[in-house]
């Protein structure tokens, strides 16, 4: 097998369509690039590879001695629950958690809004940036971050795959489906 055609030192395994040669998988991860690799089988956009669970949270014990903490998350509970009220046959945990990744993307990743087309998903997302916006303003982003990845993990735990979460956290927030 030839060497790569980049680095010229590693055997090329893949067959790039930029360059049109073989090159070698720490060369194509290193020269990625949207613009020029979308459609390729090696390219995944960004968010793709995302692991949230990495970003920085505030501990169960941290969210637990802090009102202001709890506060913070009660306002995103209420608006996942919202956005579970509005459309609870389209809104579930998963939903929930896409919500926090979208949010995470934006306050963490620096993202700009993507467009969704998911109309429920889309819903949520407006109602949750505006809860944001107008009522958690005054949070520090690095603060709002690790209050979004706390929810996110907790989301994670409480879940098998339905509404478990949004139902235990609509004993507390008085939201639910159909009121």
């Amino acid at each position: 097998m030839a060497k790569c055609t980049i680095c010229d030192s590693r055997k090329g395994k893949r067959k790039c369509r930029i360059v049109e040669a073989f090159i070698c998988s720490l060369c194509c991860g290193e020269t990625r690039e949207q613009e020029k690799c979308a459609g390729c089988s090696f390219f995944k956009p960004v968010a793709a590879s995302r692991n949230y669970r990495d970003v920085p949270y505030f501990s169960t014990e941290e969210m637990a001695a802090s009102l202001e903490l709890e506060r913070i998350a009660e306002h995103i509970e209420t608006a996942l629950c919202q956005a579970w009220s509005a459309d609870g046959a389209n809104v579930n945990d998963g939903t929930a958690a896409r919500l926090l990744e979208l949010m995470m993307d934006t306050y963490h990743f620096n993202n700009e809004a993507p467009s969704i087309d998911e109309p429920s998903l889309a819903a949520g997302n407006q109602l949750l940036s505006r809860t944001v916006r107008d009522e958690l303003g005054h949070v520090p982003a690095d603060q709002l971050v690790k209050v979004l990845a706390a929810v996110y993990r907790s989301i994670q735990r409480r879940t098998t795959g339905g509404s478990n979460y949004l139902e235990f956290i609509s004993r507390f927030t008085g939201v639910r489906p159909g009121r």
